[in-house]
């Protein structure tokens, strides 16, 4: 089922994908799918043991949402990076 979004998405949407692990069927999935270059953000350890406090939300916008959510999104890890949370 999720390939199949994917692939109806794939050619007019913008994708984001977040894995709180990075399993080899994740990382295929991501290979697949998204930008040859992607941009990967670990934070912690790249150990493939799951954080059960890591809840993951799939959210399906319609652009002006999308843009909206990635700009807040940008705007909350600029802060936290400036706090040194990150």
């Amino acid at each position: 089922m999720l390939r199949l979004k994917l692939l109806l998405l794939l050619m007019t949407h913008q994708m984001v994908m977040f894995s709180a692990t990075w399993p080899a069927a994740v990382h295929r999935l991501a290979q697949e799918y998204m930008d040859l270059n992607p941009v990967k953000v670990v934070i912690g350890s790249e150990d493939l043991a799951a954080n059960h406090d890591v809840m993951q939300i799939v959210e399906d916008l319609d652009e002006r949402a999308r843009y909206e959510r990635l700009t807040a999104f940008k705007f909350s890890l600029h802060w936290l990076n400036r706090m040194g949370s990150i």
